[in-house]
Formats: structure tokens, sequence, C-alpha cells
């Protein structure tokens, strides 16, 4: 009697601590998603306040895909903008994630900081004249710094693959990056991936701190 009694507790206080557990793992993954994808680390006000009308700019657009056709106005917004880049004016079935990224640049104003371009490496090429590129492992990006993958990258030390995708960052979280992307899976959408995924090229940095100042 005593050894089932005896049983029965250790049974009990194992379903307890077992409860206990669970919903300590369910309390941690509600925090977790409640809390936004954010900043890093500080930066000042006037950078903070650059860097989210980016992200902010570029949200208006989400959803918009090629399926319905809304997606063509980011297209025509850019071939509007002048000198257009290359000459080229981008066409509506064409790759147009590097288009989006300059319409948003276009539509803040910040030109003089995020040069246009419809294709990904000429403007990574841009961006490393300005010496606003940063190719390393250790980068946690901020939010409007603007990710460039390789898609075909084996993951084979560091990647430096042709880049074909480009997004905006809008923001970290633990090990997460939270991006929107324009042509990701023919539409405006958020992609969520691992900070130093093998994919990743590396980063654009715009110079914020000028951006409000008249190029």
């Amino acid at each position: 009697m005593l050894t089932k009694l005896k049983q029965n507790k250790i049974l009990l206080i194992t379903v307890l601590a077992s409860s206990f557990l669970i919903l300590a793992i369910v309390a941690a993954l509600l925090v977790y998603h409640a809390t936004p994808f954010g900043y890093a680390r500080e930066v000042s006000a006037e950078e903070a306040a650059a860097r989210d009308r980016m992200v902010q700019t570029a949200k208006v657009w989400l959803g918009r895909k090629e399926s319905d056709g809304s997606h063509q106005e980011i297209i025509d917004l850019y071939n509007s903008h002048t000198p257009l880049a290359q000459g080229y004016e981008v066409q509506y079935g064409d790759n147009w994630c590097a288009t989006f990224v300059s319409t948003v640049a276009i539509q803040c104003g910040y030109t003089h900081i995020i040069p246009t371009e419809c294709g990904c490496e000429r403007q990574i090429g841009l961006f490393m004249e300005r010496d606003c590129w940063v190719e390393d492992d250790d980068y946690v990006p901020l939010p409007g710094d603007i990710i460039y993958y390789s898609s075909k990258d084996l993951g084979l030390g560091d990647c430096t693959g042709w880049s074909d995708h480009v997004g905006i960052v809008v923001g970290t979280k633990g090990s997460y990056i939270k991006v929107i992307e324009g042509n990701s899976a023919d539409q405006v959408q958020y992609v969520i991936i691992r900070i130093n995924a093998k994919t990743i090229r590396g980063y654009a940095v715009p110079n914020y701190l000028n951006a409000e100042k008249t190029p």
C-alpha cells in the first residue's frame, strides 16, 4: 500500500513538474513572439528616424504582386525617376527586387545615399564606391540596411557568389532577421532568416545620418 502511494506521489510530482515546464516554455514563446523585431544596438534619434522612414515606406507596398498587376506601380515609379539607371526602363516581367528597393529610396528622397539600380550586383558596386558595403559574418544589421543574397551559394566559406536577390531589413530579434522584399514569390512580403545565413552575400549600410540633408 505504501509503495503504491509513493508511486502515485512520484507520478503526481512528475506530472506537475512537466506541466510547469510546458507553461514556462509557452510563456517564453509568447514573450518572444510579442517582442517586435528592432534595433540590435542604439543609434541617434536622427539616424533612427531616417531608418524607420525607409522601413515604413517599404511596408506600404506589402501585398503588391504580379498576379494582379499591383506591382506595376512600383516599377512605374522607378521608371519615372531621372536619371534612369543604365538608361534602362524596367519591364513588368523583369525581376524587380532591386527595383523595389530603389523605388522606396526614391519615395523617401534618399537617392543621394541609396543609388537607384534595377540589378543587385550593379547596386552593390555603387555602394562599394561609397564605402557603404559590409561583408562580415559577425555583422548584425539594423533596420533600413539593405541585405543582398546569393541563392546559389553552396555554403562553403564566405558567400562571394553573384547576388540575385535583395531586400530591406525591418529589424532583428535574437538570431533572426526580418526582411521586407519585393519580387519574393512574385510579391512584396516579409521573410525571416537567420543572422549569418549561408545565402547572405552582404549588406549595404546607407549613411542615414545624411539622409535628410539636401543632396
